[in-house]
């Protein structure tokens, strides 16, 4: 059993699909890393994806039985919280249309209580 994430700040829960394809992870933009893990870095961004503030960054393991899913600054190395900033609603919007496409490509599903 995958284990279950929450990006940070948000409320949703999120685990990987029972249903995970391989070739769904390289059609979503997903690259095999020499470890063999499957990263994807997606910038979060109102006007330009050059000057984006900030990214969602995914891990998935070689075995694709682990997640881990996270919203950082520009360099990707500091967690940042979307949520608590008005300002930030596009990129909140932007994050939901990015989940809500994995979601129909079977590589994630939200985890209900």
């Amino acid at each position: 059993m995958a284990n279950t994430v929450v990006i940070n700040g948000d409320q949703r829960k999120f685990t990987l699909s029972p249903d995970l394809k391989l070739y769904a992870l390289i059609d979503a933009g997903f690259v095999k890393t020499a470890k063999g893990n499957y990263n994807y870095e997606h910038p979060l961004y109102n006007d330009s994806p050059y000057d984006a503030p900030t990214k969602l960054k995914m891990t998935i393991n070689k075995d694709m039985t682990r997640l881990t899913m996270v919203v950082t600054d520009r360099n990707g190395l500091q967690k940042v919280n979307i949520f608590k900033n008005k300002q930030l609603a596009q990129t909140v919007e932007l994050l939901d249309y990015i989940l809500k496409d994995l979601e129909e490509r079977k590589i994630i599903v939200p985890v209900k209580d």
